[in-house]
């Protein structure tokens, strides 16, 4: 919700790229350092020393409360110091240590400071991604959790690297999630090998009864096409070297979306 300051125009937050704030600095720092502090129970070292292992920190075995105190002080000196994109590396790694359940509440909290504070960036999975529509970040995660891994594991990569920082890899973002598609293509299809391209695959998904509209089939046809031929993304073209955020970006929603529809049409179909 927007305080009195900021709807009456007398205060405003500009929307935080390649930055970050010192409140929202401090509002991340506060999410996490809940977490090892309580009133309820004191501290407990909740992942403190295997963050500041993976941050190649020094940190004191703890054997009680002080050990974890002097730990998190080390870590506070660390994370006052960082640069905005080790800030999101922070987050990153420390989301990969949680539990599902855990992982969940903290995502929601960090996101939700992420929103009020108007940055850039949102946790979507486990990582950190320039911003994009809350129902396009729900089609993305949906596409991560399918039941079938290989999809799962190239729109997670495509996800790692579009949002990768300090420089984002856009090119093989787009490489992946267009393999998303023709992973599911050839699982509904049971296409295997060399002949399992992603232009062949859509046309015989009416073979396996997905029936797609023609327009639409013609597009991830026109999609693959910008993706593999002579001067393509898959081929490593010039034109392609420096893929745009903005390309990356669509790709990866509109494949993420695609496999989404063809799991729901493939459901349909063998009930």
């Amino acid at each position: 919700m927007a305080l009195f300051s900021e709807r009456y125009g007398y205060t405003q937050k500009p929307i935080q790229f390649e930055s970050i704030s010192p409140a929202l600095k401090n509002r991340i720092w506060n999410v996490y350092s809940c977490e090892v502090c309580t009133d309820v129970v004191g501290c407990d070292s909740h992942y403190l020393e295997e963050i500041m292992d993976c941050l190649g920190l020094s940190y004191k075995n703890v054997y009680d409360e002080k050990d974890i105190l002097s730990n998190l002080k080390n870590l506070k000196k660390w994370y006052d110091a960082a640069k905005w994109y080790e800030v999101y590396n922070f987050i990153e790694i420390y989301l990969a240590f949680l539990s599902p359940g855990e992982q969940s509440d903290a995502k929601f909290t960090f996101n939700a400071v992420l929103q009020q504070e108007n940055a850039g960036y949102r946790v979507l999975g486990t990582n950190i991604v320039p911003i994009t529509g809350e129902a396009e970040l729900q089609c993305i995660e949906i596409a991560q959790k399918t039941a079938y891994e290989s999809v799962n594991t190239h729109i997670k990569k495509a996800t790692e690297l579009f949002g990768k920082r300090p420089i984002p890899d856009y090119e093989n973002s787009i490489k992946e999630s267009i393999s998303a598609v023709e992973a599911m293509c050839c699982i509904i299809t049971g296409m295997t090998g060399a002949q399992a391209t992603l232009g062949k695959a859509l046309k015989k998904l009416k073979e396996s009864g997905v029936h797609i509209h023609p327009a639409m089939e013609n597009a991830f046809s026109s999609l693959y096409g910008y993706a593999s031929d002579e001067n393509g993304i898959r081929h490593g073209g010039i034109d392609f070297t420096n893929a745009p955020a903005e390309d990356a970006k669509y790709m990866l929603i509109s494949c993420s979306a695609f496999v989404n529809y063809l799991i729901e049409k493939w459901t349909i179909v063998n009930q």
